[in-house]
Formats: structure tokens, sequence, C-alpha cells
């Protein structure tokens, strides 16, 4: 089977879809990849790439370059990144041959990376199938607070022609599911969860270290939607308790203003920033780690997803102490691998590390409770039979 695969996003960015285009072409699957040029996150294109490797073939996958701007901050840095893909992807969907079997969307952030995808599978009449990885209109309301604005308008209704266009739609996070049926009339029957997986490589690790004290990490970007200010802030109550320490992880646009609260409140003894750190010394981290921080703020819908670094702290063997609601919550109940209170419930999270400050003992079992759950849920040999299952369903439905 041809499949013409699109998304912004491709390696040398870090992002899912590169391993999964890679087994797709490992099983047999033709796979050519629209996206743009590589600048996530930090908006810079590599010199390499700002005159070629527009047309590559990658680990068997057959790679096409759109232009696109690199990200800046701001709303504006953001629309001129987003429109320019869309709209170099569009020009490119033109010229491509109609003999691919069907379309796969990729779909991070913006929703608008769909369009170039509807409008092949519009012309060629070709089935389209979505993975819906970020949560559109929702996910521009820390952009655009009100729902009454016109641009904010102009987005839902063109994301709701993306997701209606759409003849299957897997979710990453479960409560999904109701915002799409509901928000954008999503018919029960062309949706379902379908969990993200993650990298197995440390479920045999032994990351046990014993130093003398308790240490919390927290991997992976410190943005807006983390809401880490309230991770810090219930971490301000309990300062005094002997014996702790919190380590951050991780480049966004809150490590500044983190730091200053950090100072502010003289609790430089207990939080320690560490920036961006390569994926070699993860490990490391893992290691010092007796229990991962997961946070998001939940006031959308964005917020009740399942993070990525979920995942890898159930690989990894960790106990997970998450100020998180929606699917995370519910994950980590099920699977019996740690503690989670409401979104930004700064004095249940501040009891909640108290707790396993003062009687680590009793999360003993959380940890390996995780890996089992990740074994039977979240490694990547379930998720690429799933989504090839449905792949050749819906091809075979259309054909």
């Amino acid at each position: 089977m041809k499949l013409l695969v699109v998304c912004q996003y491709y390696y040398p960015e870090n992002f899912q879809i590169t391993p999964i285009c890679e087994q797709l072409a490992a099983d047999g699957y033709e796979v050519t990849v629209l996206t743009g040029l590589p600048n996530y996150p930090t908006g810079i294109v590599p010199d390499e790439y700002k005159k070629g490797h527009r047309d590559e073939w990658i680990n068997g996958v057959h790679v096409l370059r759109c232009f696109e701007y690199g990200r800046k901050k701001g709303v504006v840095g953001l629309a001129l990144n987003y429109l320019s893909y869309c709209l170099s992807a569009s020009f490119k969907i033109k010229e491509m041959s109609d003999d691919f079997d069907m379309v796969f969307i990729y779909q991070l952030s913006p929703v608008l990376m769909g369009i170039p995808a509807i409008r092949y599978s519009n012309k060629h009449k070709k089935p389209l199938l979505l993975y819906c990885c970020d949560l559109w209109p929702e996910s521009i309301k820390m952009y655009i607070k009100k729902e009454n604005n016109p641009v904010f308008k102009l987005i839902k209704q063109i994301s709701k022609q993306v997701y209606s266009s759409c003849d299957y739609i897997f979710t990453q996070s479960s409560s999904f599911i109701s915002y799409l049926t509901k928000t954008h009339n999503v018919a029960d029957d062309k949706i379902s969860y379908l969990p993200a997986f993650a990298d197995d490589k440390y479920l045999s690790e032994d990351f046990s270290l014993d130093n003398g004290i308790i240490d919390f990490v927290f991997l992976g970007n410190l943005g807006i939607a983390q809401n880490l200010i309230c991770v810090l802030k219930a971490i301000n109550q309990i300062k005094d308790i002997p014996g702790f320490k919190v380590h951050f992880v991780g480049d966004g646009s809150m490590l500044e203003e983190m730091k200053r609260f950090v100072k502010d409140n003289d609790m430089d003894s207990v939080v320690s920033f560490y920036g961006r750190r390569p994926i070699e010394e993860m490990p490391d981290f893992y290691k010092l780690a007796d229990a991962c921080l997961v946070s998001l703020d939940a006031k959308n819908e964005t917020g009740l997803t399942l993070p990525a670094k979920v995942q890898g702290y159930m690989a990894a063997g960790k106990t997970i102490l998450g100020m998180i609601s929606g699917s995370t919550q519910e994950v980590v109940r099920d699977a019996q691998c740690g503690a989670c209170v409401d979104s930004g419930d700064v004095d249940a999270f501040a009891d909640t590390l108290k707790d396993f400050i003062l009687n680590n003992s009793n999360y003993a079992d959380c940890g390996e409770n995780g890996r089992k759950y990740f074994v039977e849920n979240f490694k990547k040999s379930i998720f690429m039979d799933k989504l090839k299952k449905k792949i050749d369903e819906v091809e075979k439905s259309k054909g």
C-alpha cells in the first residue's frame, strides 16, 4: 500500500511520527512524508536544510520537505510558522501524483497541517485517517482567551472541517473523544482511543539509587501549559521538611519565571534547574529520581491529556506524582503507580509530596506496577498493530 503521511514535523525533529513511518516502511508500506523544514523547538532551520534536503530518503521513508518560516515566540511568530507550512504544503500537493492509496495525518499543533491532506484526499478521492495528538481549537486558548474572538471562531471552523473530513480518527487521549464528538460532530463509530507508545528500552534497566535523600524529578517542557508555578508553590509549602530535593530537567517559556520564584522564596536549597539535556543523559536523571513529577493546567480540554512523559516514567519504573486531571489521573490510578491530585490543587499536591517524603515505603510497588501497565498498554508493537489494522480497514472500506 502507498501511504501519504502529512505532518509539519519530522526527523531530525523529535516526534513519534518518525519511528511510526519507519516501522510502516519496514513492514512493507510505501511511505511518503510531506513535512516542513526542521526548526522545532529552537525556531532555527539548520544550514543543511535551508537550501537542500527537500527530497530525500531516510530509513526507507521518502521525505518531501516544504518551505516554512522558523517558529518564533508570540502569536505572530507562531502564525507565520503555521501558515507558511500549510500554504507551501498545499501547493506541493497539487504537484503530487494520484497513486497513493491513503492519506494519514499525524496531527500535532497546528490543525492547519490537515488542510493539504484534505485537499489531496478530496481531489483524488482517497481515504483519510487522522491521529489527534493536540486538540483544536482548545490548544490555541493560551493565546486567544475568548471564544467570541473572530480569529478563534475562524480556527474553530477550520478545525471542524479537518476533523469532519476524516474517515477515521484516533486520539492520543481518551478525554479527546467526548470533545470531538460534541464540538465537531465526529460520529461515535469513527473515533477511538489509541495511546501513544513510548520507548521500551528502559524496561529492564535498574534505575535505583539511594543517596540518602528523596529526589523528585520533572522531565520535559517548562511551558505555560505545564502549570509549574503551582508545582513550585506546593514545594514552597514543604521546603522546611529536611531530606528532599526537586530537579527540573528541560527548557521552556516559563523557565526564567520559575527561577525568579525560587529565588524570591528562598528555595534554592531544594530546587535545581538543569536546562535542556541530551537524551543520552536521561538514564542519569531516572537513576536520581525517587519519584517523577507531572502537571498540566486544566483550564481547557488540552489539560486533560496524557503527556508522553508519563509513559517514559512508567517504563523507567518510577513512581508518578501528579497535579493533573483527566486521562493521566485515570492511568495512574488504574496502574497503581503513584498518586495524582486535581490540576491546580496546590495544597493537595503539597500533601502528596510530603506523604511521599515521610512514608516512602508505602509507594514501594508503584514502579513495577507502572512497568507492568506499560507492557500491557504502551509498547510500540501494540500501537503499530492497531494502527496498521485500521489503515487496512479504512482503505478497504473506501476501495
